[in-house]
């Protein structure tokens, strides 16, 4: 298993620079988010197909609350993006 530690910088070489280990740190709660909606539809589709309906309720407001938590972690990482952008158009 790779582990995204090996790849973070630690910024020990005095240079200012985008904080990778929050775009990581956000990129992992985007794709766990991702992972949950996409396992919650499924269980809403199955307990539906089951005649469950408030099983499937209950699961298609989990997968709403993780497509939240999807958009609140992309916003970091689209953050950092608008960040290097504005730095760029500094530096010209």
């Amino acid at each position: 298993m790779v582990h995204l530690d090996d790849f973070i910088d630690d910024g020990d070489d005095g240079e200012e620079g985008p904080d990778v280990a929050a775009d990581f740190a956000a990129l992992k709660g985007c794709l766990k988010a991702l992972a949950d909606a996409i396992a919650s539809t499924n269980l809403a589709v199955i307990n539906g197909a089951q005649g469950d309906v408030a099983a499937a309720t209950q699961r298609v407001q989990a997968s709403i609350g993780a497509l939240k938590r999807f958009h609140e972690a992309m916003k970091v990482l689209e953050s950092g993006t608008e960040d290097e952008a504005a730095e760029d158009d500094e530096e010209s």
